[in-house]
């Protein structure tokens, strides 16, 4: 993400980032006029700074280092090293959007919040002073905008799979921002980069509320105890339980009375199941309204963890909604649901299941292009080497249980007992594991297509009864449908009686969409759905090393032996 980072805020520069200061320039975007009266010395000052900056070789070596100072390199160097900041205005403005991107759950620290609001209070006096102030409000407004427009954290440092940094949303970020401040609007241009997407909104909006929370005190904790299973049952922590959902909106506040010691206050009543199977829905658990002890560890993780959980998944939309296409599918892993909207317009969802921990299903983007009826299923290399291969070693029976033939380089079904299994390894076995189409199948009766590396798709299953579960991470990576048929039937624009027909001559079927789909496999562990906040399980331990990412300040450089 920072190597693109660098192209895409360097004014489409035509030139590499080798190339000689004289030939770079700002290609479409306007001449910013500085005032005069001691603005050389300033100019001097600004140019030693870049000087050095090409100069540092830690800052070199380090990509992420050098991005943003880079772009303040060009950004000067196509302005003669010239003073823009003229306009006190302009100046209010940026110091106002800064702050207005805590809502955003970022950090206002990041953008020299503290070092630009002393000088706005204070006017530097020294060429060398105003050079910092200048520069200072350079790079926030361009790292600024870039992170509202990408995020902070860079994905492919989180994860190496990630292949989303590619786009054209950042193409146009440094020529809008160089013309507003030649005149535009500085903070309506700001804004433009800011996600309008409603569930980037909403999550905002869901972020606002749980800081209000937290400043009016949060939540206790509700002490441990035996499971409270159904209604009639006394315990002394009903009163605490109840005052927890109250604050997250699960059950009406009561009348400021004291009921704490009423016997009532302490009775597990229909209406208080009722809130915690609202709680448990939000928060996907199992729906049963006891409260055992994964519900009350849910009930009792503090509010200043939720808002962090918020954070970083407001970070992680920003990595993807603004290249989001009208019509797309979008598998949540941690949610393990997925979504197809069409057109804007939300038009069929699904449980699904996904990778166990051990086979993590990947977070990428592909294009979806056909759908395979009557599916065979080859065991995959990941699959072979670390389960299938040491099973039959020990036992061929493996293959019968399962319902998987060996088949040669020549297509021919082999009888595994012909083979000697212990002399091959998963890389030189010369023989594949296919289970052919059928009732055992264990990509059901279709499959979606989506080539990519990763050899995942999505796909039917025979084990249905695993889809009531509330943690579905049951797979070997590739994602299974709940309701695969219908899905199907929307993306061809077929009736249930063509499918059904296809499936019913129990041949192999390819069939191409009329058009490729995207499809995101997204991770996100807070979202919100019909104004509710959803937290859901970190299931496979992402969070953490994306809220670090998120918290840790970002590099800038400075530069003190500048002075004249």
């Amino acid at each position: 993400m920072v190597v693109i980072l660098v192209l895409l805020l360097v004014f489409s520069l035509g030139s590499s980032a080798e190339a000689s200061p004289q030939k770079n320039n700002v290609s479409g975007t306007k001449r910013i006029q500085s005032t005069s009266g001691g603005s050389s010395d300033v100019r001097e000052n600004i140019r030693c700074h870049i000087e050095q900056l090409e100069e540092d070789v830690a800052l070199q070596i380090g990509r992420e280092k050098v991005a943003f100072n880079a772009l303040l390199a060009d950004f000067y160097r196509s302005n003669d090293f010239s003073p823009v900041w003229v306009k006190r205005s302009q100046i209010t403005e940026l110091l106002e959007a800064i702050k207005s991107v805590e809502a955003d759950g970022l950090s206002p620290q990041d953008y020299h919040l503290d070092g630009i609001q002393e000088f706005y209070d204070d006017a530097p006096s020294s060429p060398f002073l105003k050079a910092r102030y200048e520069l200072l409000l350079t790079d926030a407004m361009f790292k600024m905008s870039y992170h509202l427009l990408h995020g902070k954290v860079d994905p492919e440092k989180i994860d190496s799979n990630w292949n989303l940094s590619k786009g054209e949303n950042g193409n146009g970020l440094v020529g809008s921002l160089g013309n507003a401040l030649a005149g535009d609007s500085l903070s309506a241009v700001i804004s433009t980069f800011r996600p309008s997407h409603p569930k980037y909104t909403s999550l905002k909006e869901g972020l606002a509320r749980y800081r209000y929370i937290a400043a009016g005190g949060g939540w206790m904790s509700i002490p441990d105890g035996p499971t409270i299973k159904e209604p009639g049952q006394y315990d002394d922590r009903m009163p605490a339980l109840r005052r927890r959902l109250e604050i997250t909106g699960e059950i009406e506040e009561f009348a400021l009375v004291d009921t704490s010691y009423a016997s009532s206050a302490l009775l597990y009543s229909d209406e208080l199941m009722d809130a915690v199977k609202r709680f448990q829905a939000r928060l996907g658990l199992d729906v049963d309204g006891a409260v055992g002890p994964k519900t009350l560890r849910a009930l009792n993780v503090p509010v200043s963890r939720r808002i962090d959980q918020i954070r970083l998944n407001l970070d992680r939309y920003r990595w993807f909604i603004q290249k989001l296409e009208p019509t797309f599918l979008l598998v949540n892993i941690a949610g393990f649901t997925v979504q197809y909207v069409e057109n804007w317009n939300y038009r069929w969802g699904s449980r699904v299941i996904v990778g166990e921990p051990y086979w993590k299903t990947p977070v990428f983007k592909a294009d979806m292009q056909y759908i395979i009826f009557n599916p065979s299923w080859n065991v995959p290399p990941g699959i072979l080497r670390k389960e299938a291969l040491p099973a039959i070693k020990n036992n061929t029976g493996y293959l019968a249980r399962n319902g998987l033939q060996v088949i040669d380089r020549s297509g021919r079904v082999v009888n595994p007992a012909s083979i000697n299994w212990a002399s091959y390894s998963a890389s030189s076995l010369p023989y594949r594991l296919r289970q052919p189409p059928g009732t055992r199948n264990a990509l059901g009766r279709v499959k979606f297509m989506f080539p990519n590396k990763h050899l995942v798709y999505l796909h039917d299953t025979p084990s249905k009864h695993l889809f009531d579960k509330s943690t579905r991470a049951f797979s070997h990576g590739c994602i299974r449908l709940q309701n695969p048929l219908e899905l199907a039937e929307i993306l061809l624009g077929w009736g249930e009686d063509d499918v059904q027909d296809v499936i019913a001559a129990g041949k192999t079927r390819t069939v191409h969409l009329p058009q490729r789909i995207p499809i995101f496999l997204v991770y996100l562990t807070a979202l919100v759905e019909n104004d509710e906040v959803l937290f859901r399980d970190d299931v496979y331990d992402r969070d953490e090393a994306v809220l670090s990412a998120l918290k840790e300040p970002y590099p800038y450089k400075t530069v003190e032996s500048c002075t004249f």
